[in-house]
């Protein structure tokens, strides 16, 4: 049952506490799961209650209400090391209603599972808000940073390789935030998906956009943050008796030690094949009739997507044909638009998958789109070591007495070998 209020804070590694219109539904709480990924605007997060199903019809659980989840990391003194507040909206919820008397007198309540889906109430107005204006002699960062301001967030928009091309005009269409300023999937160039990424290129290499959960939209180059140091390491250990005293020490945000099996993907071959190693695009400058912008994959690969050490693609000697590309107009003569596209589409032609366990710090986990370096110990896998993407996490935590958690996170790269 919900309480008026928490009379309890028990002592643990992680304290989470729920409330749903100003009751306090802790006690209830069983599971949560943060989603956090490039290709969504923000955190998905799922809850599962244990509850009467009753309590969902009276209280009115229906999605109003701002449901505000709180998750408090603990070290062993008990001081807070973390603390995360979530105002939630609820999306759909799944749950059971059990066949009961006509009308229900009984102290002793059947209590079941209830699941709702919900978003981060904040970033989901901002990403939705609706956009259009028309600039004249601005820069992709000038016209960010005024659409950001005119749907009431924070813009932090990395200046590294930033396209600092002054373009002459630029009309927004009436359409979402996100879809304004979201990279751009080259699904479909007829659309405005990723509008000012697909018709300039918001950098100069591959962009990622999100919305946090305290409402604060991050753009960023990914190509350029290859080149700084990693927030943090993940050791995959070998099972010595050295490494077995090392796992035991405490996760402390900045290294991370597993065990557990690596999951990795290559599609080289697959994306050359689809893409073509050589590229031609046909634009329409306005003072000609058309102009051919040339690509070479390779070097796209090398200067404008994700390289941790060797470049060399390693592609078979028979992908090697010509591709003419003639689905839009360009920017005049720019290869900036063509280079972060296609930067964009290779950058995750390696993958690797890794399952974190025990008590982990939460923020390096969610800020998606930072370096992360993998070092294996195992001799053989050193060659997959280096730099990664954040791609994605998932963080489930689970209460079995105590709260458990566990971690997915999914890292990116465009060459599959460091060496």
């Amino acid at each position: 049952m919900p309480e008026p209020t928490r009379f309890h804070t028990p002592g643990r590694a992680y304290d989470l506490q729920l409330q749903i219109k100003e009751l306090d539904y802790t006690n209830d709480l069983t599971s949560v799961q943060i989603v956090s990924s490039l290709s969504t605007a923000y955190q998905i997060i799922k809850l599962t209650l244990l509850v009467d199903p009753k309590d969902v019809i009276v209280e009115d659980i229906f999605g109003k209400t701002p449901i505000k989840l709180r998750i408090r990391l603990l070290e062993e003194n008990k001081q807070i090391n973390e603390d995360i507040e979530f105002e939630l909206m609820y999306l759909k919820s799944d749950s059971q209603v059990t066949q009961e008397a006509q009308t229900t007198t009984d102290i002793q309540q059947d209590r079941a599972p209830l699941i709702i889906q919900t978003i981060c109430r904040k970033p989901f107005v901002t990403m939705n808000s609706l956009v259009n204006k028309v600039y004249i002699n601005k820069t992709i960062r000038e016209i960010l940073e005024e659409l950001t301001s005119d749907v009431g967030a924070d813009l932090t928009y990395d200046s590294d390789g930033e396209n600092k091309e002054v373009i002459d005009q630029i009309c927004i269409p009436p359409t979402t935030f996100y879809k304004i300023i979201k990279e751009y999937d080259g699904s479909n160039i007829n659309s405005f998906d990723g509008f000012l990424d697909q018709r300039f290129g918001l950098h100069e290499g591959v962009s990622s956009v999100f919305c946090q959960y305290d409402n604060k939209v991050y753009v960023k180059n990914l190509t350029t943050k290859m080149k700084k140091n990693q927030v943090f390491t993940i050791h995959q250990l070998s099972g010595n008796k050295d490494e077995n005293e090392t796992a035991e020490k405490p996760m402390d945000g900045k290294n991370f030690y597993v065990y557990d099996t690596i999951d990795s993907d290559y599609s080289g071959n697959a994306k050359f094949s689809v893409l073509a190693p050589n590229i031609k695009h046909i634009v329409k400058p306005r003072d000609t009739l058309y102009s051919v912008v040339n690509q070479d994959l390779q070097n796209v690969c090398s200067t404008y997507s994700l390289i941790s050490g060797d470049d060399n693609m390693r592609i078979d000697p028979t992908i090697n044909r010509t591709k003419y590309y003639n689905e839009d107009t360009g920017y005049e003569k720019s290869e900036n638009l063509f280079n972060s596209r296609f930067g964009r589409s290779m950058s995750d032609t390696s993958t690797i998958g890794i399952n974190l366990e025990r008590n982990v710090k939460i923020l390096s986990l969610i800020n998606i789109g930072e370096v992360v370096k993998f070092k294996p110990q195992t001799l053989e896998f050193v060659p997959l070591s280096g730099k990664y993407i954040l791609w994605s996490s998932i963080l489930n935590f689970e209460k079995t007495g105590e709260w458990e958690t566990t971690a997915r996170l999914n890292l990116m790269r465009t060459n599959k070998k460091l060496n």
